[in-house]
């Protein structure tokens, strides 16, 4: 295909400086993408259940218990059953302001679990670096910026793809590895940015939804719906049921039913909307890994509090209620990866990571294309300043995100049962490492931070499964005795971070090794 060669430039233009405003941040986002699909057992991880003989494993009890002695709560109930997350039911009652978790005693007496803010565990420290880009902003302020740099990750794409047209069919698979580093950098960012071109483009379309979701609604709300958005969706709405509290079927009974209209779906959490009001309303959230889900990891179903009825599944897995609803469920399950199971969920780990080593890759072209031509004449750290600046943050940034996040979640480990704010030794622990590698990497020069650097993140992420090791076999050894018993259930997690280890290691030999 022939195309002008002025045209070609401006896109490659486009191209590079797009990739380098955005690709730091979008890096982080790739990375901590990666991880966010083990959500669940980085949660479970870092705070592991307790096995607890005096608490009560029935939902009807509980349930009863807490309405008899808070009549008046107010605000979203959710029970959580019995499963991964915990060996015992579990009630959470939020608000816009405060929340409280109530677990059930034998005696019929409710205590408080000591679990703390449902935001500050570990699975959601990862999934919020993951929508904010690394930012060290309020997710509120942080999801905008990652919105736009979303939009301009999507053109992108499009010109990187006009850019490579020309040569997309001789050089697509050419992987050539040798002196020449700009044309390895450029094949293997090629290849990587071709293979996954559909996975990328849906991330990016999607995430913009998502970061600047408030600003889209408010503008729907000013200049297409007459009566506002919010009046038009209540009056498009399924009128929901009202259920007198005295009315109420038990869980156990409402989960039953559930089970009976719609077999396959598994109910992990029962939520009642709106306690306390003139209407409550239960959403029943659960998992079927057949189908697309409406959230990141459960879909969710309405159901009549008096008959067990689901009357309204504009958000259950597999439903096709409008063409609208089907695409969009369709396209956030894609970015979510939630459905099909532990395959997929492996399958997005790999695109995640492969997505970071993308930017990467990026990055590193601009750099090599910018010292080429006094490669044989000046030293490397004689670059222009601009060069060495951009150089050293692609190193911290990248590479001290990768030892950062583990290091993160093993101080999150150690120090879970004796701190009460974990989200500050998330953010302190974090932070501290990723700032001190690009400050290292500017302090000392890219060459020789590079070596140090790689096997740091070579060191902390072999921490992970080393430090699970050593707590199973010798737990008195860390006055732990919350994980004296190894779980199967977290051999994902281990092994990302025992491979990601060996591929740290292998890094830094061959950088050592010239």
């Amino acid at each position: 295909m022939k195309i002008n060669a002025q045209t070609l430039r401006d896109y490659l233009a486009v191209h590079s400086w797009v990739g380098i405003v955005c690709g730091l941040l979008l890096f982080i986002a790739f990375y901590a993408g990666a991880f966010s699909m083990l959500e669940p057992e980085i949660r479970r991880w870092t705070q592991p259940a307790v096995s607890k003989v005096d608490v009560s494993h029935d939902p009807d009890q509980m349930l009863r218990q807490f309405l008899e002695q808070h009549p008046d709560a107010k605000g979203r109930l959710s029970l959580r059953l019995a499963g991964a997350d915990s060996e015992t039911p579990l009630l959470r009652l939020s608000s816009r302001d405060s929340e409280q978790w109530f677990e059930l005693q034998r005696d019929g007496k409710l205590r408080d679990p000591g679990i703390g803010k449902e935001e500050d565990n570990s699975g959601n420290f990862v999934d919020y670096l993951h929508r904010k880009g690394g930012l060290p902003l309020p997710l509120e302020w942080a999801e905008p910026v990652i919105g736009v740099v979303s939009l301009l990750y999507a053109l992108a794409l499009v010109s990187g793809v006009v850019v490579l047209l020309p040569s997309l069919v001789k050089d697509l698979f050419y992987l050539r590895i040798g002196p020449n580093l700009k044309r390895m950098w450029l094949d293997l960012h090629n290849l990587l940015g071709v293979a996954s071109l559909p996975f990328h483009i849906v991330i990016a379309l999607s995430a913009a939804v998502f970061g600047l979701h408030d600003w889209i609604y408010a503008a729907q709300d000013k200049f297409i719906y007459r009566d506002g958005l919010q009046a038009t969706v209540q009056r498009d709405s399924i009128k929901h049921p009202q259920v007198e509290r005295e009315q109420w079927l038990p869980p156990s009974v409402l989960i039953s039913k559930v089970r009976e209209q719609v077999p396959d779906f598994e109910p992990q959490t029962l939520d009642y909307v709106g306690l306390g009001g003139k209407r409550t309303l239960l959403l029943v959230a659960g998992s079927d890994d057949r189908h697309f889900k409406r959230g990141a990891q459960y879909g969710f179903a309405f159901v009549d509090l008096g008959t067990g009825r689901i009357y309204d599944r504009i958000y259950f897995p597999g439903e096709k209620s409008s063409a609208l609803g089907a695409s969009l469920v369709s396209f956030f399950s894609l970015h979510f990866g939630s459905f099909g199971g532990n395959p997929v969920r492996v399958l997005y780990i790999l695109l995640g990571l492969s997505g970071a080593l993308l930017f990467y890759t990026g990055n590193l072209l601009w750099i090599e294309t910018r010292t080429k031509r006094m490669r044989k004449t000046r030293a490397i750290e004689e670059r222009p300043r601009h060069v060495r600046i951009m150089s050293g943050a692609t190193l911290g940034v990248c590479v001290g995100c990768a030892a950062a996040l583990p290091t993160a979640l093993v101080a999150s480990r150690l120090f879970a049962p004796h701190v009460v704010d974990i989200n500050s030794v998330h953010q302190g622990v974090f932070y501290a490492v990723l700032f001190g590698c690009v400050a290292w990497a500017w302090r000392v020069g890219t060459q020789r931070a590079a070596g140090a650097l790689l096997w740091l993140a070579a060191a902390c992420n072999a921490l992970v499964p080393l430090l699970a090791v050593l707590q199973s076999a010798a737990p008195m050894l860390f006055s732990a005795p919350l994980y004296k018993t190894y779980q199967p259930s977290f051999v994902l997690l281990e092994g990302l971070c025992a491979l990601l280890a060996l591929f740290f290691g292998w890094l830094a030999l061959r950088h050592r090794w010239g």
